[in-house]
């Protein structure tokens, strides 16, 4: 894919960034429950108007650190309140460009901060891998709104951004705008019933994202999507995202093989993009689905999360960041 421009979000000057903490209503979430979130702004003057806005879903290993001992003893929060480096260099680049950025912690709303190392703290309704995706749409749902609202927040120019797990999640964000993904696995999924928790409809209220930057996903998503690209099965199921949705994916992660069907990929089945151009095709719409899969690039190419990932790919995460920017821009601007 090609990136247009030395920097594919335009050259104007970096702004000044405020971050704040705040608290997603447990009111209006889909299982009561309360979600902490961090907040990255542009200082703006106050002629400059509303800002475009960006939700970003972290991934498997969450949103914060690991508490350190200290904090341990005194049974504080579950987590650190520092945030992993993937996020904060995000969060701080997305609002000195001018975006307003809301990441939800779904992890430490739920009493844990790693799905990795902080396994015995999970709870029995985020345990398995439906829970956990239906209990993030509802933080989905919630934070879309909360970010819509914002007095700083232009609600016609947001978009979504995930990483592993959350980039999952912004895959279905874009999936007929979130609702559809729930539809189908009430109707459909054999394991409906092993659910331990009610699952509520969503809002119905969400705003429509106008992008989604999804950073090696997983395709599969468990039961809320189907599989089949076979011309019997119903074109209303099958994956497309409602807006430009941009995957940014690894030739060595065995995630990818759901994703795409690029020969670099082993073992490739490539459901979702193909299930992407059979929808438009019906249509007769553009595909909106776009895959770019990096050479020589394993799962988590761009973080710091050397325990769980492989080593970064320097190129990949810089062309990666590129094209992120440039997509935002191009959408969001």
């Amino acid at each position: 894919m090609e990136i247009d421009g030395e920097d594919a979000a335009g050259s104007e000057d970096l702004l000044e960034v405020e971050t704040s903490d705040v608290r997603l209503p447990s009111a209006r979430h889909g299982q009561r429950l309360t979600i902490p979130a961090k907040v990255f702004k542009p200082k703006l003057a106050k002629t400059a108007g509303r800002a475009p806005a960006v939700l970003m879903m972290h991934g498997s290993g969450g949103l914060t650190k690991m508490p350190g001992k200290k904090q341990k003893q005194l049974n504080q929060d579950p987590c650190s309140p520092e945030l992993e480096d993937q996020y904060q260099r995000w969060g701080e680049e997305l609002a000195q460009r001018g975006y307003v950025v809301l990441m939800p912690s779904s992890y430490s709303a739920r009493g844990f901060c790693d799905m990795h190392v902080d396994k015995e703290r999970i709870p029995n309704t985020f345990d398995e891998r439906p829970e956990a995706i239906l209990s993030r749409l509802y933080d989905m749902d919630v934070a879309a709104r909360y970010l819509c609202e914002m007095d700083e927040v232009d609600c016609d120019r947001m978009g979504v951004m995930g990483f592993s797990h959350g980039a999952t999640m912004a895959m279905l964000a874009l999936h007929w705008q979130m609702d559809h993904a729930l539809d189908y696995y009430r109707k459909h999924s054999p394991d409906r019933e092993e659910i331990d928790f009610e699952m509520r409809d969503l809002s119905g209220q969400q705003p429509r994202f106008k992008v989604g930057i999804a950073y090696y996903p997983g395709c599969g998503t468990d039961g809320f999507l189907p599989r089949e690209t076979d011309d019997g099965a119903d074109i209303h199921n099958k994956y497309f995202p409602s807006a430009d949705l941009y995957v940014l994916h690894a030739s060595r992660d065995d995630l990818a093989r759901i994703c795409t069907v690029d020969s670099s990929v082993k073992n490739a089945t490539g459901e979702r993009e193909i299930q992407s151009a059979q929808v438009a095709a019906e249509r007769g719409v553009d595909d909106t689905y776009h895959i770019e899969v990096y050479p020589e690039a394993g799962h988590g190419f761009d973080s710091d999360e050397k325990e769980i990932n492989e080593p970064g790919n320097p190129s990949a995460a810089a062309h990666a960041r590129k094209l992120a920017l440039q997509q935002l821009y191009t959408h969001l601007n």
